[in-house]
């Protein structure tokens, strides 16, 4: 399969259209339905430059659409007006190159003591979201995060069970899910996020609020 810039503008076009008409409808209708927690509704891993889950629909959609536009032909290395399968998989490698790239150096510029690991201390002062989620990212709880265990962020599947675990290590009274007291031991990063994690406003945290997309991973 092949794509055109006709195709790759039609799409966005009718995703910015959908997104409009879906906004309408909310604000005559109320909010929409939320979809199922990413944790119970796993989508898969959606390599650097892609979504994974449902077509694009809505200004994201949109915004994916005309970025392509704008990269196309820079991505068509033979010129004929087509975007061949491998020539988007090369612009997705390449894109995850650069990706990997730029972690690397914000890696780099974030470990003051150049000993290959962040301490959270050092996460902090120069990486505040790795540090508000450092307990997660550790995944050997050494008090260090390493590029390793960055990189294995990407597994959504290991993050989903790491956290099961890292929750029912911090479950003081074994109900299942966290209180605000239970996070600020367990999770001081996320503590001052409660509320907004919170969704239901129940006063408590269970995994799928971390695993939501907008949540604490």
């Amino acid at each position: 399969m092949q794509i055109s810039r006709g195709l790759i503008l039609a799409a966005a076009v009718g995703a910015l259209l959908a997104g409009g008409a879906a906004d309408a409808a909310k604000k005559k209708k109320g909010p929409m339905p939320v979809a199922p927690p990413a944790a119970t509704a796993p989508q898969g891993n959606a390599p650097a430059g892609q979504c994974s889950g449902p077509g694009p629909m809505g200004p994201m959609g949109a915004g994916l659409g005309l970025g392509l536009m704008e990269r196309f032909d820079a991505i068509d290395t033979d010129h004929n007006g087509q975007l061949s399968k491998a020539e988007l998989q090369a612009a997705i490698d390449q894109g995850r190159e650069q990706f990997h790239a730029q972690v690397q150096e914000r890696f780099t510029a974030a470990d003051s003591n150049a000993d290959g690991k962040l301490s959270r201390e050092e996460a902090k002062a120069a990486a505040p979201q790795v540090f508000e989620h450092f307990e997660f990212i550790d995944a050997d709880n050494d008090g260090f995060v390493t590029l390793a265990e960055l990189a294995a962020l990407r597994d959504r599947e290991q993050m989903r069970l790491r956290i099961l675990e890292r929750v029912k290590q911090a479950d003081t009274n074994n109900d299942g899910k966290l209180n605000l007291a239970e996070v600020q031991v367990a999770f001081p990063g996320l503590a001052p996020h409660f509320a907004q994690l919170d969704r239901d406003g129940d006063g408590h945290l269970t995994p799928d609020d971390f695993m939501r997309p907008g949540g604490g991973m």
